[in-house]
């Protein structure tokens, strides 16, 4: 990819994130998009095709930069399931701690497309990670556990982020680990319950600050 190319797309993700949050996600338009950045929207169209294209880059961008961190910290790939298990920690760590994507997220999870392709995309990363390892992972079961845990997810971080419940963010992601875990039908109880708390632990000790850093591109001001 070009430098050129790169540079706009790197506009349009910013100024996309910061239409969100002025305008809202649903009320911001592929026009206003396009004008911000100074480019018609058949040019934007080359980069990005929906105006959700641009949410589902950050979001998995943001999982990306999770998964290339805990590889710096030479977790063992064909752990899968631990894997898994801090990958969420993180993700949900990182929502929080950034106040502005945690806006986007609690707003953007009302829109049924997003949701849908969220699904989609986790179900994507997780059935990639399973062919490393030696887990015979059903596929209906994959897409239950990741259905069902984004719905509770986003319903109890909805309430958490409307202090509407008396629930910290480790009770959340831990809520959410163990209905995940239970759910891919692959491993009993007394391991699931280790592997959590293994995963808490580690996110806990992993330098998440190394993490925010990295997402400059779509979190600072333009």
């Amino acid at each position: 990819m070009s430098n050129k190319k790169i540079d706009i797309e790197e506009q349009i993700i910013k100024k996309s994130f910061n239409l969100f949050l002025v305008n809202g996600y649903e009320k911001t338009t592929i026009r206003q998009i396009a004008d911000s950045v100074g480019i018609g929207r058949g040019h934007l169209y080359y980069y990005f095709k929906k105006k959700e294209d641009i949410l589902l880059f950050i979001y998995k961008t943001i999982l990306n930069k999770i998964y290339e961190l805990i590889s710096n910290h030479r977790m063992n790939d064909s752990e899968l399931l631990l894997n898994y298990a801090v990958t969420q920690c993180l993700y949900t760590y990182t929502i929080v701690r950034y106040e502005k994507l945690f806006r986007i997220y609690i707003e953007a999870s009302k829109v049924p497309v997003i949701r849908k392709e969220y699904v989609n995309l986790l179900i994507e990363l997780f059935e990639k990670k399973a062919l490393e390892t030696h887990y015979n992972v059903k596929e209906k079961d994959i897409y239950i556990s990741v259905a069902v845990g984004c719905a509770g997810e986003e319903e109890l971080l909805r309430r958490y982020y409307n202090k509407e419940i008396g629930l910290d963010i480790e009770d959340i992601i831990k809520s959410v680990l163990l209905t995940r875990l239970f759910l891919l039908d692959i491993i009993d109880k007394k391991e699931v319950y280790e592997i959590v708390d293994n995963a808490i632990d580690i996110a806990n000790n992993l330098n998440i600050d190394e993490l925010l850093e990295s997402f400059d591109i779509f979190l600072n001001k333009v």
